[in-house]
C-alpha cells in the first residue's frame, strides 16, 4: 500500500510534512483535501494551509549474492 504524504505550509510560511503509512490507493484529490483541511480545523498542529499531496509507492528487489 502507498504512503500518503500532505505537504502544509506552517505559520511561519515553511513547508512541512504529514506522512501516513497504508494510504488508500484509490484517494481523489477532494478527498485528501478534504482532510487536509480537517486537520487545519483540529489546530493541532501549526499549519495554516494545505500546499500538496502525493501517493508514495516504494518497491523493493532482493539480490542475490554469491556464497563465499
Amino acid at each position: 500500500m502507498p504512503r500518503l504524504e500532505m505537504n502544509f505550509i506552517n505559520s511561519e510560511g515553511s513547508r512541512t510534512r504529514l506522512s501516513m503509512n497504508d494510504a488508500r490507493e484509490e484517494l481523489s484529490g477532494a478527498e485528501v483535501k478534504s482532510a487536509m483541511d480537517a486537520i487545519i480545523e483540529q489546530d493541532v498542529f501549526d499549519f495554516a494551509q494545505a500546499h500538496s499531496a502525493r501517493l508514495v509507492r516504494t518497491t523493493y528487489e532482493d539480490i542475490d549474492l554469491p556464497v563465499v
